[in-house]
């Protein structure tokens, strides 16, 4: 075709077609468009005034439906089987999630207010570069949670089949028991993978199972309800309470590290501030209550307490396989098998694929990082996390010492050290005159706080895996993840104090640079060609460097 014949626009099954022809054409047809360096492409870019349209309503929606998924019930539940009374559940879930929708509203504000997510926003606190170790420690927690969700919704599925197919049961098991999942619940995770494939987002209430026990029980009442106490004493009490609350916050960690890819949607500033701040505590303790009470119903009439609502479902035809039954625990399980796919597609798949765009922003965009999601979940095994109460509780508190520092040192960095001030075009650039350049794109002041924001509770997170480390070692690790974030957000105030940051932000009014920021991202500048985010990778390259050097307040980095 000559250089003045006018090009024909291929159908999508063309484009497709010619993507196989030759290897150079299916590289080509992995390249995006809007990628011009490692640090850009169109998830990447502040989000345009044309996807900034969620309102108050779209983030109680979210946290309204995220809340109504098998991991919160089964937290709620785990309690029980531990020897928790019903009261001193509901009041950890409620407390826990309270702070968390607090963590969370505090965590979103700078993306609401620049439009950026979290890979972009935590260059500003760990570097340019540091941003990809961070971005991998929590994908890694979201490739678990992905798999997990998978494995519950692979349950579902299974009981599903049990109730149409009587025999379904009598399947020969090949699968040794050390594995922790059978023949069946194998299939039934094929399956949801297959079912995960073309879904988007579906959410369904779970509300059925909990009728159903309450009426079966004879309905609510304390004395019914409540469970035998395990513990000794008042303080072996008062440690499994702050256990189980930092078991809540770990379940929550990941998305108190990652809301920002929610908040930049924002449609204005408190868009996400009152949806979330309403909707997460409220909708997580009602979803928890329901796990608690049916819990604790079904353990006073059979003796045995479900803590996750598969084995309940289970438990169920177990005790009587009629049609009633059946039909019931179908639709039952058809709708968490549903609501589940839906829960973890949007808290699982959607963030991942969000976070992954950093790591090869050429070739990924949200879409192909959930698809990468998908089959890197498969080939893990969450059935063996989620085996006993004790070792998926011990899970959410292990690795939330982890997360906890992350959330603190962004919290202190855009509050504190910045006074919610941003330089929007740094956050795209290699160049060393770039206030978050930092040392060779690394800020060591917030590397330094994460160690010593999860050093204190990591004896007591070996001594989880059978080795003895004492008392006190566990105590710390009861505390997890307010401990290692009161430590890391701690230890990063004190480090900028001594070792000032790169940048003049404190010498400005509170969140003065939010307004230039917004009219970049209102004139459209950041795509199409025309972002002012070059990535300018030499001093050379932004012309005077002196004279920029001194624009820009920026001085020598640690």
């Amino acid at each position: 075709m000559s250089s003045t014949e006018p090009e024909v626009k291929r159908t999508r099954f063309q484009r497709f077609k010619h993507a196989f022809s030759s290897p150079s054409a299916f590289h080509q047809s992995l390249i995006l468009s809007s990628s011009t360096s490692i640090l850009i492409n169109e998830d990447l870019a502040p989000s345009p005034p044309i996807r900034q349209r969620w309102t108050i309503w779209s983030y109680f929606a979210y946290w309204w439906s995220e809340s109504w998924n098998v991991s919160t019930w089964s937290v709620g539940a785990a309690f029980i089987t531990l020897g928790a009374s019903i009261r001193d559940a509901l009041l950890v879930v409620f407390f826990a999630n309270l702070l968390s929708a607090v963590i969370i509203v505090l965590n979103g504000r700078a993306a609401a207010r620049h439009h950026i997510g979290y890979p972009v926003l935590s260059r500003s606190s760990f570097g340019i570069y540091g941003q990809y170790f961070v971005v991998i420690l929590r994908s890694l927690l979201g490739i678990i949670w992905g798999g997990v969700q998978l494995y519950f919704e692979g349950q579902f599925i299974s009981i599903c089949l049990r109730c149409i197919f009587p025999g379904w049961s009598k399947i020969k098991n090949t699968i040794p028991l050390s594995q922790h999942i059978t023949t069946q619940e194998m299939i039934g995770f094929f399956l949801a993978f297959c079912f995960t494939i073309p879904f988007l987002f579906i959410h369904t209430s779970k509300i059925t199972t909990f009728i159903w026990a309450t009426n079966k029980n004879g309905g609510v009442s304390s004395g019914n309800l409540q469970a035998s106490s395990s513990y000794s004493s008042t303080t072996v009490l008062a440690w499994g309470i702050v256990a189980q609350f930092n078991a809540v916050m770990g379940a929550n960690s990941a998305l108190l590290v990652t809301v920002p890819d929610l908040a930049r949607y924002s449609k204005t500033k408190n868009a996400q501030l009152w949806g979330q701040l309403i909707s997460l505590p409220i909708g997580q303790t009602l979803c928890a209550a329901f796990g608690i009470i049916s819990t604790s119903a079904v353990l006073n009439m059979y003796g045995e307490a479900y803590w996750n609502p598969y084995a309940l479902l289970n438990g169920i035809l177990d005790q009587g396989y009629s049609s009633s039954a059946r039909a019931g625990v179908f639709f039952a399980s058809a709708s968490f098998a549903f609501a589940t796919l839906g829960t973890s597609i949007a808290c699982n798949f959607i963030p991942f694929g969000a976070d992954m765009t950093c790591l090869a922003p050429r070739y990924i965009n949200i879409i192909r990082g959930q698809l990468l999601m998908l089959l890197i979940a498969f080939a893990i095994v969450p059935w063996r996390i989620v085996a006993t109460a004790n070792g998926f509780l011990n899970f959410l508190g292990g690795y939330s010492i982890f997360q906890g520092p992350v959330v603190a040192i962004m919290l202190v960095d855009y509050f504190i050290i910045r006074r919610g001030n941003i330089e929007l075009e740094d956050l795209y650039t290699r160049s060393r005159l770039g206030r978050y350049w930092f040392f060779n794109g690394f800020n060591v002041r917030a590397f330094v706080a994460f160690v010593i924001g999860f050093i204190l509770p990591l004896p007591g997170f070996a001594g989880t895996f059978g080795h003895n480390v004492g008392d006190a070692a566990d105590h710390m690790f009861a505390l997890g993840w307010v401990l290692s974030f009161l430590m890391g957000g701690l230890t990063y105030w004190v480090a900028c104090m001594i070792f000032k940051i790169p940048g003049d932000d404190r010498e400005h009014s509170w969140e003065s640079k939010v307004g230039p920021a917004q009219t970049i991202i209102n004139d459209g500048l950041h795509i199409e060609g025309r972002r002012p985010f070059h990535d300018k990778d030499s001093d050379m390259s932004q012309g005077n460097s002196e004279s920029v050097r001194e624009s820009k307040g920026v001085g020598n980095a640690v």
